[in-house]
């Protein structure tokens, strides 16, 4: 069995077909963090899957936030599968895994479910043991929000004793997804000067006891101890992916006895792209039960009532239809009765005049019946009026009267002379080309510029250039220099 973590960065950033890129990946079991999609958002491409089904969760609190999904090919049906950590999102007991949270407040648990980042489901195995799944995005830490370091460590709380329960109950446990923590300074490009400091992280020191016990095994370190520079996060704006200058955040987290007697292999896929994070693709020789045929839990995105055809899609009222002719004409109850009329006197000059006539009033009629153009009022112009010459007459006035003659203006040479520098300053002044940027120190190349976005800042909206190669190891000759200057704020009036 071959399962796949992967924060993908959005549903919406694929570069491929969702269908293309389950195939591209080619494992039995599928988990993607911050879908970014809620329930309303959620395209049919993205629910229904050929050969998979499909299992998401989504923020309750706000849209493009967020989210996580579970991908299975039919063989591997689940028994179970549920919403979240805390259990205050199924409507459905039967598909409940099961688990109490007796040491947690009943608001810090409904406050885990609502964003959206947890989903599970339970699989049977050969032996009649359970295989549970748990896909999670763990929350980042925000500096100026101190309160997300409470709800972090809540989050990790009951994950760990979901995943304790599991394992009290003889389930086997495979916890996978986005950790937001580097454990330790190997996983990081830059862990600091002050490793005491970076240790003490209330972060690491969670995953650090999670896993000090050998009850449950980071896959990757188990199989690859020493491995440096094992990255599966870069940042996006520096470019950082382009010298590997990253961070390990990402994990599939398995229980002891998984690893030693199923666990084969953990790899990074750092050349799937599209996601500032890569795919971890881990595999194991476990047997699990064929559930082709079997029925999914009911959280499955097949029985959503805007995936069964029970309900009308927005694209249903899109649909060209026939109209009668009343739908046609779009106008008002004045205007219909006055068109009403118009055909009444047209018939009854159709009777008088004889059927010699019948054809052509009948085609008057009908060229009386549609909607005249909308008059321009007077002394409004129409848009083509700015577009002929004013030379132009129509036809009934040239007939009428002739056309005028030119009025000649009479220009002297100085006037000529000094227009013409007049004119080219003030074009100049106003297409003059922008300032080139500076050169970096280190390369002598054009910087890039960028702006302060942290609000809390006193230069926050200011610009400044950096070198413009990708982000890197200090050591490294081809990674950015260390470049940075303000962009000077130019007075009104003053040139450049």
């Amino acid at each position: 069995m071959r399962i796949c973590s992967w924060n993908i960065n959005g549903l919406r950033s694929l570069r491929q077909p969702l269908q293309a890129v389950l195939e591209q990946l080619n494992c039995d079991i599928i988990c993607f963090q911050e879908t970014k999609v809620t329930r309303q958002a959620l395209a049919e491409a993205y629910a229904r899957i050929d050969g998979y089904h499909t299992f998401y969760s989504w923020s309750r609190l706000r849209s493009g936030y967020s989210g996580v999904a579970i991908f299975c090919k039919t063989s591997l049906t689940p028994i179970h599968a549920e919403e979240g950590l805390a259990g205050k999102l199924h409507t459905n007991l039967e598909d409940g895994l099961g688990g109490e949270y007796s040491t947690m407040d009943e608001n810090d648990l409904l406050a885990i479910d609502r964003e959206g980042r947890a989903i599970m489901t339970e699989h049977e195995l050969e032996d009649g043991t359970s295989l549970v799944i748990i896909n999670v995005y763990c929350p980042r830490v925000d500096p100026d929000k101190p309160e997300r370091l409470t709800y972090k460590l809540n989050f990790y709380a009951a994950l760990e004793q979901r995943a304790r329960y599991f394992l009290e109950r003889g389930c086997r446990v495979i916890i996978v997804g986005d950790f937001n923590v580097s454990h330790k300074p190997i996983d990081t490009c830059d862990p600091g000067e002050d490793l005491d400091y970076f240790n003490s992280s209330p972060s690491r020191l969670w995953f650090s006891k999670l896993i000090s016990d050998n009850i449950f095994i980071d896959t990757f370190r188990y199989l690859h101890p020493d491995q440096r520079e094992a990255y599966t996060c870069w940042e996006t704006l520096s470019s950082a992916r382009v010298n590997n200058y990253g961070v390990r955040i990402d994990y599939i987290i398995c229980d002891g006895m998984v690893s030693k007697s199923h666990l084969v292999d953990c790899q990074h896929r750092i050349e799937v792209e599209s996601s500032d994070h890569c795919p971890i693709v881990a595999e194991f020789n476990f047997v699990l039960k064929d559930r082709t045929l079997s029925k999914p839990p009911s959280i499955c995105t097949k029985f959503w009532s805007e995936f069964k055809g029970t309900q009308m899609k927005l694209s249903q009222f899109m649909m060209k239809t026939k109209r009668t002719r009343e739908d046609e004409i779009e106008t008002d109850t004045e205007k219909k009765e006055q068109i009403e009329e118009i055909i009444m006197i047209t018939n009854e000059k159709v009777i008088q005049n004889g059927k010699s006539n019948e054809k052509t009033s009948i085609t008057q009629s009908k060229t009386l019946v549609k909607p005249a153009l909308k008059k321009i009022k007077s002394g409004q112009s129409s848009l083509f009026q700015h577009f002929i010459r004013s030379s132009q007459t129509s036809p009934s006035s040239t007939a009428e009267s002739k056309p005028k003659e030119p009025e000649v203006v009479d220009i002297t040479p100085s006037s000529v002379v000094d227009e013409k520098p007049k004119k080219t300053t003030t074009w100049n002044h106003i297409f003059r080309p922008p300032t080139p940027p500076p050169l970096c120190n280190g390369h002598k190349e054009h910087c890039v510029i960028r702006q302060v976005k942290d609000t809390s800042s006193v230069n926050w909206g200011r610009y400044f250039y950096v070198c413009s190669r990708a982000n890197g190891a200090s050591n490294n000759p081809q990674a950015r220099c260390d470049h940075f200057q303000w962009k000077e704020i130019k007075k009104k009036g003053q040139s450049e």
